[in-house]
């Protein structure tokens, strides 16, 4: 039953999320794949709506353990951005643990990522991450007979299949806690590169996953000026978890995916670089030398 409830949760938040600012939210098309867009057109500016929408998250419930300002950040290396602010909102933890049992690489989703931005006309969006893109993505099996529509759910909002989920894996030959240390210190050699967040998931039977969230305004904010919706997928993240077997694993996400997901172009050279680069960190991380 666990299923029902948690569909129940997430539909009636996504709702409330919406109604949260009234009668002033308009739903936007086309959308970026696995994305809902919502206008929030009596909303003057970005930090107002992140004020409202935090406290929102949070009478529903949710922490926040990091608000990421993109065009701060963007300006601290002397660079432009339109307002643009990607919030992260943690669920409970039992929800976030039954999540995670279902599927680990979920870590990498979660929190749940809220991005407010001004866009070239001066209005204010919101994006959020659609239900079925994160079902599908990370392969979560549904059994709850009670639910009857899951499948036409999943068939009307999913947007990946098995073959183009954007998720890279590396296994590691070091333990957990020897992983995330390997990785902070591979990014970290890199002095323009931040680490906003370590966040290490509930207790669980085996280590628990921890995912580390970082950053480099130089990197990021060009493809942003691009197209500011990829800024939901950004800063960029590493989650080390171990499975069943006792494999501890990097998964990461592939940022050509991410670009696809907003249909960003022009961008082939510098993904790659950034492509290039996470391979590096993650071998780093799990302790190969070669």
């Amino acid at each position: 039953m666990f299923f029902r409830s948690y569909f129940s949760f997430m539909l009636s938040f996504l709702l409330a999320s919406i109604l949260s600012f009234s009668a002033i939210a308009d739903i936007e098309l086309p959308l970026g794949v696995g994305m809902d867009t919502i206008i929030l057109t009596n909303m003057s500016d970005v930090p107002s709506a992140v004020d409202e929408l935090t406290a929102s998250l949070e009478q529903q419930g949710f922490s926040i353990p990091l608000i990421i300002n993109h065009s701060a950040a963007a300006a601290s290396v002397g660079l432009e951005l339109a307002p643009n602010q990607v919030i992260f909102a943690r669920p409970s933890k039992f929800l976030e643990k039954q999540l995670l049992k279902k599927s680990m690489t979920m870590g990498l989703d979660l929190p749940l990522k809220f991005l407010v931005y001004e866009d070239s006309k001066g209005i204010i969006k919101l994006s959020v991450n659609s239900l079925g893109y994160l079902i599908d993505r990370h392969e979560i099996k549904i059994r709850d007979f009670v639910l009857r529509l899951t499948d036409k759910l999943i068939e009307q909002f999913s947007t990946t299949g098995k073959e183009g989920q954007g998720l890279i894996t590396v296994k590691s030959s070091q333990s957990v806690e020897e992983t995330v240390q390997a990785l902070q210190d591979a990014i970290s050699v890199n002095p323009a590169t931040r680490i906003p967040l370590v966040l290490v998931y509930g207790k669980n039977k085996r280590p628990s996953p921890v995912l580390i969230v970082f950053g480099n305004p130089n990197v990021g904010t060009p493809l942003m000026q691009v197209d500011s919706r990829i800024g939901i997928d950004l800063p960029l993240k590493f989650l080390v978890w171990e499975d069943k077997e006792g494999q501890v694993n990097i998964t990461y996400n592939n940022p050509f995916f991410l670009a696809e997901r907003v249909d960003l172009e022009g961008q082939d050279p510098r993904l790659a670089a950034i492509a290039n680069a996470l391979k590096n960190i993650a071998k780093a991380g799990a302790g190969d030398n070669r």
